[in-house]
């Protein structure tokens, strides 16, 4: 069904590469961001988290086949996850719980 050798499909997922790699430096950043407020004594949390890789994420509008495919509400909830995996990387074990 989602195998990547199924040439049935019309989802154009090697367009869709250079896109997930954006997202991947975005995730980046937002990881490092979080880890140089944490290492001068500074927590933040997912929220703040996101509106820092939102911004980063303001000028950035991919498009395939010329159609734009993010709008700013699918940035919003984008950089919201990026936002969460990030603060989870660097969460400490205690903090875990």
């Amino acid at each position: 069904m989602f195998g990547f050798g199924s040439s049935n499909s019309s989802f154009p997922q090697t367009k869709l590469i250079p896109l997930i790699i954006q997202l991947g430096d975005f995730l980046k950043k937002g990881y490092e961001h979080s880890e140089e407020l944490r290492s001068v004594g500074t927590l933040i949390d997912v929220d703040t988290l996101s509106i820092f890789i939102r911004q980063q994420m303001e000028t950035w509008n991919p498009t395939l086949n010329e159609k734009s495919i993010l709008d700013d509400k699918t940035k919003d909830a984008a950089a919201r996850f990026l936002a969460g995996i990030a603060i989870n990387l660097t969460k400490k074990e205690e903090e875990k719980c």
